[in-house]
């Protein structure tokens, strides 16, 4: 008896293990299974992965957290501290931590909500999940509405944000794709380098008032010379493709 091998009865493979299977007999993974995650998905470019640590989310987790955070009504904070010790939310993020790991950047949800508006239009998003609920909505011609409205992207404004948005918006949204549009190169700026210096200072909790004032005068000189830039090549081209330019909503 001592030779025995002892077989368990409940063997991981591929993934599966009993865990997963309670989850997905619970009403946790029923939700999940009855959202079209790889429609969802492809909503938002492959982000490639470039220099630093590998990112913890795909685009399927991404779309997850957004339904864990309306679904809990918890905070950022709350969700993220809650995924690390919850296996079950891990399940429906499709991220399974090992046992010693775990998401210490508390921010990261504030990064996430950024990257999908960016790339992704909520329009998209309700066409998608309509199609993939239609079949199962009774009165699919009745429309019910919340009569509350307030405006969803009220933040404080401070002089670097809005002259940093400013540039991103001329450089960006104008600039760069008027020299795409017309074939040409694009003119030299500092904007790459002003980006990564914006960046670092945005990360940092205590923003000193030198440091603040320095990053003023850096901005508006830089969305000066971007200004000048777009004028002259709208001057040289007479305006050429100006029916096309992107205009701030």
């Amino acid at each position: 008896m001592k030779d025995t091998i002892q077989l368990p009865i409940f063997k991981d493979f591929d993934g599966y293990s009993p865990k997963y299977h309670f989850f997905k007999n619970s009403l946790l993974g029923q939700i999940h299974d009855s959202l079209p995650w790889e429609k969802l998905s492809s909503l938002v470019p492959e982000k490639l992965q470039g220099p630093g640590a590998p990112r913890w989310f795909g685009a399927k987790g991404m779309f997850a957290l957004m339904f864990l955070k309306a679904y809990l009504n918890t905070s950022d904070r709350q969700l993220i501290e809650r995924f690390n010790t919850d296996w079950s939310l891990q399940y429906f993020c499709g991220k399974v931590l090992a046992a010693d790991q775990q998401i210490r950047d508390l921010t990261i949800m504030t990064r996430i909500r950024a990257y999908i508006e960016e790339h992704c239009h909520w329009e998209q998003v309700q066409e998608v999940l309509m199609d993939h609920w239609k079949q199962d909505v009774d009165n699919s011609h009745v429309l019910l509405m919340d009569a509350t409205c307030y405006e969803s992207y009220v933040r404080f404004p401070t002089d670097p944000k809005l002259l940093w948005e400013c540039c991103q918006w001329v450089f960006e949204k104008q600039l760069f794709k008027k020299c795409k549009q017309l074939g040409i190169k694009r003119p030299r700026s500092k904007y790459r380098e002003q980006k990564t210096k914006q960046l670092g200072y945005f990360r940092k909790r205590r923003k000193p008032f030198k440091e603040t004032l320095k990053r003023k005068k850096s901005l508006v000189f830089l969305l000066e010379k971007a200004l000048g830039q777009l004028q002259e090549i709208l001057d040289f081209y007479q305006g050429g493709g100006l029916d096309q330019m992107t205009l701030p909503a």
